[in-house]
């Protein structure tokens, strides 16, 4: 499935947030490039109980409180039974927001990482899950990096999802 790029344009190949906090559109902030994105058009959990795009803000944020807050209601909105199509189009932003957050945020995202990690990729996968594995697939170094984080929490889920990944 070939969908805009965030800001616009195609996306490029896979893997270009491999450097953390490096989007393509330096100049859009992350509120704008969210409103950019048909998310009525992806499936979520229907415990989900706020849009996607403040989520993504509110992970974003600063304040720990807030971002903890905003990665439960993601995990809700995202994994809560299975995971949902929602994740592929939400994957590129938590990679920038990983790359910028505290490490207890970090481990968070790793978390849905990590649930991200376990949709089918057999012949029998949708075409969106496939997608989501290789995005993953695609940040290896980063996920890498990550994996030799100060932060052992960090650390030890860079690893297991480095091991989910493996062949």
């Amino acid at each position: 499935m070939q969908f805009e790029h965030l800001c616009g344009t195609a996306i490029p190949p896979l893997g270009i947030f491999s450097q953390p906090a490096t989007p393509l559109c330096m100049a859009d902030s992350l509120w704008m490039r969210l409103r950019e994105v048909p998310w009525k058009q992806y499936a979520c959990s229907p415990r989900a109980t706020k849009a996607i795009p403040k989520i993504l803000e509110n992970l974003a944020s600063r304040k720990l409180p807030r971002a903890m807050k905003a990665s439960h209601d993601l995990w809700l909105t995202l994994c809560s039974s299975k995971v949902y199509p929602a994740a592929e189009v939400t994957f590129p932003f938590l990679v920038e927001i990983l790359g910028i957050s505290d490490p207890a945020v970090q481990g968070e995202i790793l978390d849905l990482f990590l649930c991200f990690a376990k949709v089918p990729h057999d012949e029998n996968a949708q075409d969106w899950e496939k997608n989501l594995r290789m995005m993953l697939k695609n940040e290896h170094r980063f996920i890498t990096k990550l994996s030799y984080s100060k932060d052992e929490i960090v650390a030890a889920k860079a690893r297991d999802l480095l091991t989910l990944l493996s062949p």
